[in-house]
Formats: structure tokens, sequence, C-alpha cells
């Protein structure tokens, strides 16, 4: 039967070596003192080259695409509450209709003057 891809005759594959060397040495740990524990521990030779590939890509998959979460633009609305303070829905579309009839900055005078 054919052994599974990146796995030696131990078992481990290399990114495993290199994960585990990584967590005794550290995130911050050259390819130099990798390569000599995963040839102490593993008794195999790994080139710095593949070592320093398994790291850039271990390091990438830690880090997530896109905004994140949480980030988006979404109104600040609080749940009105029993004494009937709170913002809601209609406040905001009320809001909305004045900066279109007034515009942003005649609104803001308003709001100046009323507060």
């Amino acid at each position: 039967m054919a052994r599974p891809k990146g796995t030696h005759a131990g078992g481990v594959s290399m990114a495993e070596m290199v994960r585990t060397a990584l967590a005794e040495l550290g995130r911050n740990a050259k390819p130099t003192p990798i390569q000599e524990y995963i040839k102490t521990k593993f008794d195999k030779d790994v080139s710095k080259i593949i070592i320093s590939n398994y790291k850039s890509n271990m390091k990438k998959k830690g880090k997530r695409r896109g905004r994140p979460p949480g980030s988006g633009k979404k109104p600040a609305v609080a749940a009105a509450s029993a004494g009937g303070k709170g913002l809601r829905f209609e406040d905001l579309a009320a809001v909305r209709g004045l900066v279109g009839r007034l515009g942003a900055s005649q609104l803001h005078q308003l709001v100046d003057v009323l507060a």
C-alpha cells in the first residue's frame, strides 16, 4: 500500500515536523535552528527552502482575507425600551427623509439649534 502524500517512513509529514519545531522554538525561529531541530528529533534532513516555504504558508493560513467581522457600516439602532426611549427604524427613516429634503449641512445646523 502506498503511503499518503507528504508523509515519511516515521509517519510524520514535513509540515508537521516544521509545526512541531515552531511550537518548540517559537514562531520567529529561523530556518537553520528549525533544520537542526528536525534533524535531531526526527532524523530527517529538510532543506531550509522547504522550511521557509512551510513557515510562509502557515503564516498565510493564519490570516483571513477581507474585512474583519463587525466592521460593516450598520446603523446603531437600539431597541426601544418600555419607556419609549431608544432609536427605532422609523426615526432613521425620518432622518433620511430630512437629509434628502434639507441636505446634510442644513440638517446638522438644525440639530445644533435644537440641541
